[in-house]
């Protein structure tokens, strides 16, 4: 199986992020660029609100899931679960 077939989304996937949607939640994904703050950060040190957890970082398509020493780099997609879509995404841009 690839890294792409891995992350095709299923109709039970479809139906996890609606049910999320139900309680208030959304899985967000940001991506850093270059010009982000938090490019060069331990994730373990970016301030994020309440009710938030980060699921995983994709790096060059592999799924980075243990996330106690993860250095943010350019390119990376961080996937969280957050009742506050809006703060999370600040939280990387600024």
């Amino acid at each position: 199986m690839t890294n792409l077939q891995a992350l095709s989304l299923t109709p039970r996937d479809l139906n996890n992020v609606t049910i999320l949607k139900s309680h208030g939640l959304s899985l967000v994904e940001v991506k850093i660029s270059q010009v982000s703050f938090a490019k060069g950060h331990l994730l373990n040190n970016i301030p994020l609100p309440e009710n938030t957890r980060v699921v995983c970082v994709l790096r060059n398509g592999k799924a980075i899931v243990e996330l106690d020493a993860v250095f943010l780099e350019e390119k990376d997609s961080i996937y969280l679960i957050t009742d506050d879509e809006e703060t999370v995404r600040q939280a990387f841009i600024i």
